[in-house]
């Protein structure tokens, strides 16, 4: 009955340390980071707890970790190993796991994810917390309904939903493409390239400010000092 009471007490005390945020909120709700878990272990000396079996979650962010270790006196949290991670229908693994309250910012590695008609994967990515952003790095790739776009850095924004990146090439079979900036709100059929932007097919090339491509139809409208680039056709013998 004793260890049971300690235990119970201690998962109070890794859900308090969660319910502390910093002064500057996202959308300016309180809401905090909150771990549950069934077994935590505190170590007085340390001011470590070490919960097993943990769910960690911040809006609609769940972290499943086989473990996870608290740190109270530099207000952190770790964990390593088999991580599940969901956030706006895209279910993910990652091996790795930081979160830092000083900077409420969740930063988490070797990110591959997948959801319907959608796929992702980075090296790393940071979560802020308190912009309802996350900023991806390390050779992220996002896969959509057959376009395969490559990022020198990307983003996803919690509030609307939407996978953006800048210096992006666009891959399909039979299509290329690359831009300054890109853009694709789950739930639609528009993949949106902006600034520079040029698509090719079939020898020709299409090049403007913006190029909205629909998913559906495989429609292209290019706005904005459009430029086309035509291939001849080889004459027949």
């Amino acid at each position: 009955m004793g260890n049971a009471k300690a235990v119970k007490w201690w998962i109070l005390v890794v859900c308090a340390f969660f319910a502390l945020v910093p002064e500057r909120v996202f959308l300016g709700e309180e809401e905090a980071i909150v771990v549950r878990t069934q077994e935590a272990e505190y170590d007085e000396q340390s001011g470590k707890i070490v919960a097993r079996d943990a769910t960690l979650t911040w809006k609609g962010l769940t972290v499943l970790c086989p473990s996870l270790e608290v740190d109270t006196k530099t207000q952190e949290i770790r964990t390593q190993g088999e991580i599940q991670v969901t956030f706006g229908g895209l279910e993910a693994r990652i091996e790795r796991l930081l979160y830092t309250r000083a900077t409420n910012t969740l930063r988490v590695f070797s990110f591959s994810g997948r959801a319907q008609n959608l796929a992702f994967s980075a090296q790393e990515g940071v979560f802020d917390l308190t912009k309802g952003v996350v900023t991806f790095s390390g050779n992220p790739v996002l896969s959509v309904r057959g376009f395969t776009l490559s990022f020198e850095e990307a983003h996803y924004v919690f509030a609307t939903k939407t996978w953006q990146g800048r210096n992006v090439s666009v891959s399909r079979e039979g299509w290329s493409g690359r831009a300054k900036r890109a853009l694709y709100t789950e739930g639609t059929s528009l993949l949106i390239l902006e600034e520079e932007a040029t698509i090719s097919k079939g020898g020709s090339s299409l090049r403007g400010e913006r190029i909205v491509v629909n998913l559906d139809t495989s429609q292209v409208k290019v706005e904005g000092n459009v430029e086309i680039f035509l291939v001849p056709l080889e004459e027949k013998r």
